[in-house]
């Protein structure tokens, strides 16, 4: 990012609002310079203080660097529970079986064409013997895949056991019945 320059949608943002943009995206824990770069600040603590406030509000984590130095990471637990709710809030309960059913199909068919009955059966695989380069990826494409349906599931799981009392607490967003987005997809 930091080569090419931020781009247009910065144009209108100051730049603590550039820090946050950044810090609210993060997929790994980074240090306050790589934030302050990759949000072309030049004020060393203006990403600083931003990140430690988006750290007192529970937005991001505070972690232990390897180097010894603090570095901030995404809060994966609000980020969970955020997802629970959009999908309780977007999604009727049969959109959400309907899902769960889909994802499962998917693992089936898989199941069947490696003739396996787990993704922990189809790492197994890899180092068999006549499988080429080709077969090899094609197999590591479908662990990724296998392992984020996984998660999906778990998470579709969740918000249907949810579901009924989380609507209860946001009165007024009960009818979802237009909504038709591929969750897994």
């Amino acid at each position: 990012m930091t080569d090419g320059g931020l781009g247009p949608w910065t144009d209108d943002l100051s730049a603590r609002e550039r820090v946050r943009e950044i810090a609210t995206t993060l997929t790994e824990p980074r240090s306050v310079e790589w934030v302050r770069e990759e949000a072309q600040v030049s004020a060393w603590q203006t990403a600083k203080d931003e990140l430690e406030m988006l750290v007192e509000f529970e937005q991001l984590q505070a972690v232990d660097g390897d180097d010894g130095n603090t570095k901030y990471a995404p809060n994966y637990q609000l980020r969970y529970f955020s997802e629970l709710t959009e999908l309780i809030n977007a999604h009727t309960r049969e959109e959400l079986r309907e899902e769960i059913a889909d994802i499962q199909s998917e693992l089936d068919e898989w199941k069947a064409e490696f003739e396996i009955e787990s993704r922990d059966e189809l790492e197994a695989t890899l180092t068999g013997d006549g499988l080429d380069t080709t077969a090899i990826r094609k197999r590591n494409r479908v662990l990724r895949r296998w392992e984020r349906y996984e998660n999906n599931k778990r998470l579709l799981k969740h918000a249907l056991e949810l579901y009924d009392d989380a609507r209860e607490l946001y009165p007024g967003r009960h009818d979802t019945s237009e909504s038709s987005v591929s969750l897994s997809h």
